[in-house]
């Protein structure tokens, strides 16, 4: 009785909540395990083919859009957190809203996007079939700490997968990798361009320089971004494992990726920008592939796919090209500012919106930690807002940036008019938000019929 009340009243609240404009993401799942704390448990063990906990510091949204599109594509129904809530209440509403009628949900399995900090209890209550990795990177410092907390979640998490249970890994990240070294069944994904320059500069910060078995300074044979490469230890005999899923060419936005799997090739379509992206490819191909959907599915079915709320998610505002894209740590947004500088048209315009609050992390000092000197261009139009926008204009501005190329407006709706009434049709836009200012400017760019609202079940 305690569970049946605890699905059937968190439906009806998060219905309400929807109906009156609030989203209700999360709210089902809190009053849902307030009521039954093994709420999630017992809706996950239905689950036919069971639960796939996907984590990683950058690309958990873009990846498990992609991933669930190719299985659906394949014929499998597939529940999924699609707006991202991914604490413990997001995940244990998504799949008490996946069925509006039935008690449990009627489902093939279930796709969670998993918060690091989430994966010991998600994985503890879900034992999941397959955990997946994407990267590590320094986030947040102020709620996760170094790098290592990080880390120790993660392995946390996976010392509760199942028993016949996979890990799908990235091969280019040391600690990643690292973590299915005891593992027999691990898909391992990575990349091999001959071609990729090894980037210089103040924007390449390793996270993990060090090899995570002895301890001493890994080297690289190429190294693509950040601490992300094929790289060995000098020292023991750890080395990147050969990856499974090889990205052998990538030729950027609206380009084709030339893909190996276990020795067959195929080219699939590229519709977002930057490396980092073809890593989310990867990803989320990888998980596909480990649930039996065919290669031929995979490749005819990418070039449908569209971005995930708010990952270089393409919007027409009034005839203009905006993208959303989150930034929300110094590799991320560094990756995000490379997409900016390959798109090759000469005039752009960039709205960054900057909050402190909890989710977003409330110490903004990581932007010193982003390569501006290097991606900042003098033809630059900016606009800068939110609540910490003044700690941004003066980011900018020692990276170089006229003030005559900067407007600062703390409200971001302000701001965003503003800018469109400036900026001229052949203009492209980018609004860079992060993760609070997103929920804010996409639920403005929804009121104003821009956008689709996104709706959870």
């Amino acid at each position: 009785m305690r569970f049946f009340l605890a699905v059937w009243i968190a439906r009806i609240v998060g219905w309400v909540s929807r109906l009156t404009g609030r989203g209700g993401s999360s709210l089902p799942g809190l009053i849902a395990r307030r009521i039954d704390p093994r709420v999630f448990q017992r809706l996950a063990k239905k689950i036919r083919g069971g639960v796939i906990l996907l984590t990683g510091t950058n690309g958990k949204t873009t990846t498990a859009a992609i991933a669930t599109f190719l299985l659906r594509k394949s014929g499998r129904k597939v529940v999924n957190n699609q707006a991202g809530a991914n604490l413990i209440l997001g995940l244990t509403a998504a799949l008490i809203q996946a069925s509006r009628l039935r008690l449990y949900p009627k489902a093939d399995m279930a796709l969670l996007e998993t918060d690091e900090a989430t994966m010991p209890r998600a994985a503890e209550e879900s034992r999941p079939k397959a955990i997946a990795v994407t990267n590590f990177f320094r986030d947040q410092l102020d709620r996760y700490g170094e790098l290592s907390t990080t880390v120790n979640f993660v392995k946390k998490g996976i010392e509760k997968l199942d028993p016949q249970g996979w890990l799908v890994l990235n091969a280019d990240d040391p600690q990643v990798a690292y973590l299915g070294a005891s593992y027999s069944q691990v898909l391992y994904f990575g990349a091999d361009l001959s071609a990729y320059p090894t980037p210089q500069g103040h924007h390449d910060i390793q996270d993990a320089r060090f090899c995570p078995r002895c301890g001493h300074e890994l080297r690289y044979i190429r190294q693509y971004y950040a601490h992300l490469g094929d790289y060995y230890c000098p020292a023991c005999d750890y080395r990147r494992p050969i990856p499974d899923l090889l990205l052998v060419d990538w030729q950027g936005i609206h380009g084709n990726l030339r893909i190996d799997y276990r020795g067959e090739q195929i080219s699939v379509p590229m519709r977002l920008p930057g490396l980092y992206n073809a890593y989310n490819v990867m990803a989320a191909m990888a998980i596909a592939l480990l649930f039996g959907v065919e290669l031929d599915t995979v490749a005819t079915s990418l070039g449908s796919f569209r971005p995930a709320f708010g990952r270089m998610e393409e919007v027409s505002i009034e005839g203009k090209d905006v993208w959303l894209a989150l930034v929300k740590n110094p590799v991320g947004f560094n990756q995000v500012l490379q997409a900016i500088d390959e798109d090759k048209r000469p005039l752009k315009n960039l709205l960054f919106i900057i909050n402190d609050r909890y989710a977003d992390g409330q110490d903004v000092s990581w932007l010193w930690d982003v390569d501006f000197e290097r991606f900042v261009q003098p033809q630059w139009h900016v606009w800068i807002s939110g609540i910490r926008a003044r700690d941004m204009a003066v980011r900018l501005l020692y990276a170089g940036l006229d003030t005559g190329s900067m407007h600062v407006i703390e409200k971001p709706e302000v701001a965003l008019e503003d800018l469109i009434h400036n900026s001229a049709p052949e203009q492209v836009t980018y609004i860079l938000p992060t993760y609070t200012a997103l929920l804010e400017i996409r639920k403005y760019l929804t009121d104003k019929g821009y956008t689709r609202h996104f709706r959870e079940g």
